[in-house]
C-alpha cells in the first residue's frame, strides 16, 4: 500500500537526506515535496496536501525564524497544529516529525514558544537524553548521545509534551543556555538537531551555508571549525544514520505506518 509522506523544505539545500528518503521508500511512502522559502513562493502560500490524504509529516530546518511573520509559515503552523492533535473532523493525529525550524514551528503551532539562545550551533553536540527519553519507544533508540545541530534559536516544550532531552550552548557572551533538544506530543516528535543529516549533506552544508559558522561568535574560528564539523561528522556519520534510522523506523511502528 502506498502512503504520502509531506516533506516540508525551509531551504533548498537543507533537504530530507538520503538515510531518511530511502528507508521511507522502502516502507512504501511516496514523498511529495512543499517548499517554503525565498522564491517558493516567496513566503506567500502555503500550498500543502490535504490532511486527510498524509499519513506523515517532515518540517525541516531553515535559515528564517518561527517568530517570522510570513504567511506560508503563519499556514504552516496551522497545519501542523491540526495534523498533531487530529483537530479535524474525527481524523485520528497524524505524525509529525520537526526537524529544527520544523520543530520550532511545531512547539509554536501547540502553545509553546521560541526565541533566539544568545549563540548558535553548527557541529556534533552532546545531548543529555531524560529518562522519558531512554524510555520513550522512538527516541529510546539512540544509544550514543551526540548530534549533529545547526540552529540559534531555541524551542519550549509545549503544554501536553514530553521533554526527551536537552542541550547547552556557549552563547556569544561566554555564558551558558541550557535548553530543550527533542520533545514528543503524542505520535509526533520535535528535535532541535537534524536526525536525517547524511555525509554527503553536510559536504553541501559547509559549502552552501559557510557564513552560518561565523554566527557562532568571536570564540570560534569559521574555517576551524568548518573542517572540524567536516572531520569529526566523517567518523561519527555511520553511527548516526544507524541510530536514527532505528528511531525512524520505531517512530513509523508506534504511528502504525510501517
Amino acid at each position: 500500500m502506498t502512503r504520502r509522506a509531506v516533506v516540508i523544505q525551509h531551504h533548498p539545500v537543507e533537504t530530507l537526506g538520503s538515510n531518511f528518503a530511502g528507508i521511507l521508500c522502502d516502507a512504501g511512502f511516496e514523498l511529495t515535496t512543499v517548499p517554503v522559502h525565498k522564491g517558493a513562493p516567496d513566503f506567500a502560500e502555503f500550498d500543502a496536501p490535504d490532511i486527510s490524504d498524509v499519513d506523515l509529516i517532515v518540517a525541516l530546518g531553515g535559515p528564517m525564524s518561527a517568530n517570522d511573520n510570513f504567511p506560508a509559515l503563519i499556514q504552516e503552523m496551522q497545519y501542523l497544529r491540526v495534523a498533531a492533535t487530529g483537530d479535524v473532523g474525527n481524523c485520528e493525529p497524524t505524525p509529525v516529525v520537526g526537524v529544527c525550524l520544523g520543530a520550532q514551528l511545531l512547539s509554536r503551532a501547540l502553545g509553546g514558544t521560541v526565541a533566539p539562545t544568545g549563540g548558535y550551533q553548527f557541529g556534533l553536540r552532546k545531548i543529555d537524553i531524560t529518562e522519558a527519553g531512554r524510555t520513550d519507544p522512538a527516541f529510546g533508540e539512540i544509544n550514543i548521545p551526540l548530534v549533529p545541530t545547526l540552529h540559534g534559536e531555541q524551542f519550549t516544550v509545549p503544554p501536553g509534551s514530553t521533554l526527551l532531552a536537552e542541550g547547552t550552548m556557549l552563547r556569544r557572551d561566554g555564558g551558558y543556555v541550557r535548553f530543550p533538544m527533542a520533545f514528543r506530543y503524542g505520535i509526533s516528535y520535535g528535535f532541535q538537531f537534524e536526525p536525517q543529516l547524511t555525509l554527503e549533506e553536510l559536504r553541501v552544508w559547509n559549502r552552501e551555508l559557510a557564513g552560518d559558522y561565523e554566527l557562532m561568535g568571536e570564540r570560534f574560528d569559521p574555517i576551524e571549525e568548518a573542517a572540524r564539523n567536516l572531520r569529526e561528522f566523517t567518523a561519527f556519520a555511520p553511527h548516526h544514520e544507524a541510530q536514527m534510522g532505528r528511531m525512524l523506523l520505531a517512530l513509523l511502528a508506534q504511528a502504525g505506518q510501517s
